[in-house]
C-alpha cells in the first residue's frame, strides 16, 4: 500500500480558506479525494478507502502505519483521525459518482464574435444562466463533493450578477476558475476580480499584436484584451489562454515575450476544436500536425521563458485522468460536465446541443449525471479496432469524441487527431 502521487497543478492562487483543504467521496473503485490546495483527485482503490473511512484510524500493520504516515505528511491525516470533509456516498457500479469538474456557460452573449469560437456566441441577447439557478448547483456541487468549476460564456463578464453568484461558491470552498476576452477589465472590475478568491483567472491572447489577435476576435480586441491583461496581473496572478490557429504560427515567440511583458503568470495554448462558428471556418483549424509543431516550439521557447508555458499532450491524459478512464471515451460524461447558459446539462459543449439530458430547472445535477440519456449512450460505446490495437488506448481512451464526430459523424471512430502506435499484445489495424 502505497500514497499516490500529488505533484502540484499549475494553479495560481490559493484555495479560498473557508472549508476543509480535503474533499473524500467514495466510489466503485474505492475513494476520490480532492486537494482543494493543488486542485487535484487523488483515487484510492478499496483498501486504501477503508482505511481512511476506518473508525478510530488506527493502523493495523507496519504497512499501514507507513501508508498513514505518508498521508500525514500531505496533511490528510491529522493527529490520527482524517482531515477530510465525507460526502454522501453515492457510489455507482461503473461510473464516477459526481463529475470532478463542471464548466459553466454563464451568458450565451459576448461583446466579441470570434471566428473560431466553439459556442458560436457574439453580440445580441445575453441569455445570462439564472443566478437563482446558479447558487442552486453550486450547493449541489459541493454535497455531491465536485468541488471544481470553470466558468465562462459568451463573455462571463457581461452577466449583471455572475460576480455575487460566485460570492457564493467562495463562501461553499468551491474551486473558482474564469476565462475572459479581457476586454471589459477596467480598473473597477479588476479591482472586483482582485478581491475574490478565484483560483485561477485566464485572459484570452490568440496573437501578440493587433494584426494576429484581431484576425480571428475583431477589430479592437487586441488592445482593450492587452489593457484588462495588464490590468489583472497588476493586482493578482493571471494566466494567458492562447487559441492556436494559422494565424499564430510563427508568432509563438513574439506571444510569449508579449506575456511576459504584461506581467501573465504563464501561457496555455490550446488548438481551435470543430465545434460552434469553428464548424464553419475549417481554415481556422490547426492540423494535427501543424499543432504538434507549435507544441514543440513552445518546448523550446520554456528554456528562456520566465513563466511556464503549457500545452496537451499528444496522446490524451497521457499522465493525469487515465487512472479514472476506465473505458472507450474521453472526459466527456466520464469525469466532465457543461451547464449552458440556459440550464442545460451537457455531457461536454462541444458536442452541441442535441446531446443536452435535461434542464437543471427540472432536474438535479446528479439525476442527469447518473442517468441522462445522453451521458448513458457516450458510457455505453464499444469503440473501434483500430483504438483497442494501440499502445496509447490505455491512456487515450479513444480521444476527443466531438472531433471525431465532427471529422467523421460517427461517435465511436477514433479521434481525428489520433497517435495511434501498435500495441504488442494486439492485431496491428492501421489507421
Amino acid at each position: 500500500m502505497t500514497a499516490p502521487s500529488r505533484a502540484i497543478v499549475p494553479a495560481w492562487d490559493h484555495a479560498a480558506a473557508t472549508g476543509a483543504r480535503h474533499v473524500l467521496r467514495r466510489e466503485h473503485f474505492g475513494a476520490l479525494v480532492y486537494d482543494r490546495e493543488t486542485c487535484q483527485y487523488v483515487p484510492y482503490d478499496a483498501d486504501a478507502a477503508a482505511l481512511l473511512l476506518r473508525a478510530p484510524l488506527e493502523a493495523r500493520d507496519e504497512a499501514e502505519r507507513a501508508f498513514l504516515g505518508a498521508l500525514e505528511a500531505e496533511g490528510l491525516v491529522d493527529g490520527g483521525r482524517l482531515a477530510a470533509r465525507v460526502v454522501e456516498d453515492r457510489s455507482a457500479p461503473g461510473r464516477l459518482s459526481a463529475p470532478l469538474t463542471v464548466y459553466l456557460g454563464a451568458t450565451q452573449g459576448c461583446n466579441l464574435a470570434c471566428t473560431h469560437c466553439s459556442s458560436d456566441s457574439g453580440p445580441g441577447p445575453l441569455g445570462a444562466l439564472d443566478a437563482a439557478l446558479m447558487r442552486r448547483l453550486f450547493r449541489e456541487l459541493v454535497d455531491l463533493g465536485c468541488m471544481q468549476v470553470h466558468v465562462s460564456g459568451g463573455e462571463p463578464l457581461l452577466h449583471p450578477a455572475l460576480l455575487e453568484a460566485l460570492d457564493d461558491a467562495f463562501a461553499l470552498g468551491l474551486n473558482v476558475l474564469l476565462t475572459t476576452n479581457g476586454t471589459l477589465v477596467d480598473d473597477a472590475l479588476a479591482d472586483a476580480l482582485a478581491a475574490r478568491p478565484f483560483r485561477c483567472l485566464s485572459v484570452s491572447l490568440d496573437g501578440p499584436d493587433t494584426a494576429s489577435h484581431d484576425l480571428v476576435r475583431g477589430p479592437g480586441a487586441f488592445g482593450r484584451a492587452l489593457a484588462g491583461l495588464t490590468r489583472l496581473a497588476a493586482r493578482r496572478p493571471v494566466g494567458v489562454t492562447a487559441t492556436y490557429t494559422p494565424a499564430l504560427r510563427g508568432r509563438l515567440g513574439d506571444l510569449v515575450r508579449r506575456c511576459e511583458a504584461a506581467g501573465a503568470a504563464s501561457l496555455t495554448l490550446r488548438p481551435a476544436l470543430p465545434a460552434g462558428r469553428a464548424l464553419g471556418r475549417p481554415d481556422l483549424l490547426p492540423s494535427q500536425a501543424d499543432f504538434q509543431a507549435a507544441t514543440r516550439e513552445l518546448d523550446r521557447l520554456q528554456e528562456a521563458a520566465s513563466i511556464p508555458l503549457f500545452h496537451p499532450p499528444d496522446v490524451p491524459h497521457e499522465a493525469t485522468s487515465a487512472l479514472l478512464l476506465e473505458r472507450f471515451g474521453c472526459v466527456a460524461g466520464n469525469l466532465v460536465c457543461s451547464v449552458t447558459p440556459t440550464g442545460e446539462v451537457n455531457p461536454c459543449a462541444l458536442l452541441g446541443p442535441t446531446f443536452d439530458a435535461g434542464s437543471l430547472r427540472d432536474h438535479t445535477l446528479h439525476d442527469l449525471w447518473a442517468g441522462g440519456a445522453p451521458f448513458r449512450r457516450l458510457r455505453a460505446l464499444d469503440g473501434n479496432q483500430q483504438c483497442s490495437s494501440c499502445r496509447h488506448y490505455d491512456h487515450c481512451g479513444g480521444g476527443c469524441r466531438a472531433r471525431a464526430l465532427a471529422a467523421t459523424g460517427d461517435l465511436e471512430a477514433p479521434d481525428a487527431w489520433c497517435s495511434w502506435a501498435p500495441r504488442e499484445d494486439a492485431a496491428v489495424v492501421l489507421p
